[in-house]
């Protein structure tokens, strides 16, 4: 049975070692502000969700990966649900994610209620699509 649930410090090392995108003490420093959700099946990690603060307000997933082994089982709409449901408890009523256009993860995104909101592209980058979601108890069941 997977387990989700805030990383502590004491995953800081394993999400070190499989989070290429963020330096260990930016891990370190999320760990300590509750930024970081960690999916175990027993204690083998086996998915993450890392968020920030958009404009300091909303909710904004930056990273939501399930290791290669466990793809494809529903883990990370399960992850992203249990996070959205966080987010609603804390008294937020949207989040935020982005993806770039020519990924295919924004399709799971819609499916999960996201819509584009918007979206640029930075001097040589792929155009980077910015998505929402309200969040309403009814979608988080």
């Amino acid at each position: 049975m997977i387990e989700i649930r805030l990383a502590t410090i004491n995953d800081a090392a394993v999400l070190a070692a499989h989070d290429r995108h963020v330096s260990a003490g930016c891990i370190k420093q999320k760990i300590s502000r509750q930024e970081i959700y960690a999916a175990y099946d027993g204690d083998v990690l086996v998915g993450w969700l890392r968020y920030s603060l958009f404009w300091d307000i909303v909710p904004f997933m930056n990273m939501l990966e399930i290791l290669p082994a466990y793809r494809g089982k529903g883990l990370g709409k399960q992850l992203a649900l249990f996070w959205e449901t966080q987010m609603k408890e804390q008294g937020h009523n949207k989040v935020m994610t982005s993806t770039q256009q020519n990924e295919n993860v924004q399709h799971f995104y819609l499916h999960m209620g996201y819509v584009t909101v918007g979206g640029f592209a930075l001097a040589g980058d792929t155009y980077e699509l910015m998505m929402e979601k309200q969040l309403d108890r009814e979608e988080l069941r």
